[in-house]
């Protein structure tokens, strides 16, 4: 073998297959050893997962996991517990992420250094293939695999991700410029039921680490990374790149599904129970006690609730001709801080189950207050000094410079854009024809009775009773019942395309797709190439940073 080492360059041919060159000195020219050199420049590719996406261990019993989403078998031991577990097990203060998940397979990687990666703490049963056929797109040129044959950044230069999309092909130079980096595929975990806030900060040390580990191996580079999200991980990636102002580290972020202005599905799905097959709804919370429970002591889940960027008036209630839209100004006092409402985000009584005697209501509900002021719309839209200004530290309206976002936008999977509540009919009229009870009566009761599955009673008294006059018409109250009306908007399950594309004004590119369900984002083939098209598009930004090859212009 020649002592000069042979650089293996990459040929995209026409047909998309990817071969070799070899690149020679002029001392070598008789030379016919070939040596492959594996890129020494290394961009970690970073998955943040969503909401219920990471493994979770109980911080006094750490090799035990608590909610471990491996498999539906594995998940199927949720379905026998009611609110009052699930507010035990599921608590932002008791729980850690757990890295001992099962581990994808599919790659020339072992176990034991994916596990380094971090892929053992998200959940295997949505994210593992994707992790897998990820980690194989993006390093096909090292031997051992074969995936240079099918040269999958090459095809990108043929045709666009999705036609329909008019999404420009990668350039030649796009494609052979990746292919002299490495692109190792790592996973982070985070506590889904604390502050995003926190879990950002999580973010920041695994990537220091992973950065670490590479820049201590010999004649290694490792300065940039680039981070792949899915739902709520968007946020938590947001707050680490543009709040805690690590954009500098991150050469660029790809979204998918994220609820970038928050979710009116959060708000349903506490009023009513989690929706979808018979398996999700009873593994997530079948009705208002088993999600209430979870929800309302949990900052990071909180957080997914429609923001003040969201939009006025997506709450609806209408009785008859009248109607009633909220928010008129911002959602945190007007909807998710009415106590004593039925219409309200939570019912006080819900919030504790441990609490037989209810003698904690009072107590219970201020915790779930100084959430809602202190960890919530803050981290949403910062804090309000007592000058009355914002100190700019909220996400809204906050995107990496280098962001490419796909979302959910099909007509048949409808979503919460609104939320409405009709008044299906009166269960007691009375015995007289009175003139109908006034809306805002009704909007300042809680509920008289409440199914937690969509439905609740309303007691008013009629027109011409005690509160309106005392008479002979205040014999009856009127019970009325108001029903939640099925979701209204185009979306992917969860997140409404208003939330969905909200990036669109920030992004280098944000794209629509029918059929992308929201858990699943990443199973579809077409949103896998986005990512991986997204990717190979990011990386080639690194020629302006100290990364850069000298001879790559």
């Amino acid at each position: 073998m020649a002592s000069n080492e042979h650089v293996v360059e990459p040929v995209i041919a026409e047909d998309g297959s990817v071969h070799y060159s070899t690149v020679m000195s002029p001392s070598c020219e008789k030379s016919v050893a070939v040596c492959f050199k594996v890129p020494t420049r290394i961009i970690p590719v970073i998955f943040v997962p969503g909401v219920m996406g990471s493994n979770l261990s109980d911080m006094a019993l750490k090799p035990e996991p608590v909610w471990l989403a491996d498999s539906k078998l594995r998940m199927a031991e949720w379905i026998k517990q009611g609110a009052s577990k699930r507010k035990m097990i599921l608590d932002p203060k008791k729980t850690m992420v757990f890295d001992g998940g099962a581990i994808p397979q599919g790659t020339v990687q072992s176990d034991a250094e994916l596990k380094r990666r971090g892929w053992g703490e998200v959940a295997n049963m949505s994210y593992g293939e994707f992790l897998a056929w990820l980690e194989n797109a993006l390093n096909d040129v090292h031997p051992g695999t074969d995936h240079g044959r099918n040269g999958l950044r090459a095809e990108l230069m043929k045709k666009a991700v999705t036609d329909p999309l008019n999404i420009d092909v990668l350039t030649y130079n796009e494609v052979r410029l990746s292919y002299r980096y490495r692109f190792p595929v790592h996973a982070v975990g985070y506590n889904w039921l604390q502050d995003n806030a926190e879990s950002a900060k999580r973010l920041h040390e695994r990537i220091e680490y992973f950065m670490g580990y590479y820049r201590s191996r010999s004649g290694y580079m490792c300065e940039k990374v680039i981070l792949v999200t899915h739902s709520m991980g968007g946020l938590v990636a947001r707050h680490y790149s543009e709040i805690l102002n690590y954009r500098g580290k991150v050469l660029g972020i790809v979204h998918g599904v994220m609820p970038a202005t928050g979710a009116a599905t959060a708000y349903k799905r506490v009023k009513a129970g989690t929706d979808g097959d018979w398996g999700t709804r009873h593994v997530l919370g079948i009705d208002a006690p088993e999600v209430t429970t979870v929800f309302a002591q949990s900052p990071g889940a909180l957080q997914l609730l429609p923001t003040t960027e969201y939009g006025k008036g997506w709450l609806n209630i209408r009785d008859g001709d009248q109607f009633k839209s909220l928010p008129e100004t911002e959602p945190y006092s007007e909807i998710y801080l009415q106590q004593k409402r039925w219409w309200g985000l939570v019912s006080d009584e819900l919030l504790n189950p441990l609490d037989a005697k209810k003698s904690k209501v009072a107590q219970d509900w201020a915790a779930f207050a100084a959430i809602i002021r202190e960890k919530v719309q803050p981290f949403h839209m910062g804090n309000i000094g007592a000058d009355g200004k914002n100190d700019n530290t909220g996400i809204a309206g906050k995107y990496h410079a280098n962001t490419y976002a796909f979302y959910g936008d099909d007509p048949q999977l409808k979503t919460w854009g609104n939320v409405a509540w009709r008044r299906a009919r009166p269960l007691h009229p009375g015995f007289w024809n009175v003139p109908p009870i006034p809306i805002d009566d009704e909007l300042n009761k809680g509920a008289a009775d409440d199914s937690g599955m969509g439905s609740q009673i309303v007691e008013v008294p009629s027109n011409g009773g005690p509160s309106r006059g005392a008479g002979p018409l205040n014999v009856w109250p009127s019970r009325n019942e108001f029903v939640l009306q099925d979701a209204d908007e185009n979306g992917d399950g969860t997140v409404p395309r208003r939330s969905g594309a909200a990036p669109s004004r920030h992004a280098k590119v944000c794209v629509p797709y029918a059929g992308v369900d929201h858990e699943g984002a990443y199973k579809n083939e077409a949103q896998r190439r986005f990512a991986l098209w997204a990717i190979t598009k990011i990386a080639f930004s690194v020629r302006h940073t100290s990364m850069a090859y000298k001879d790559f212009k």
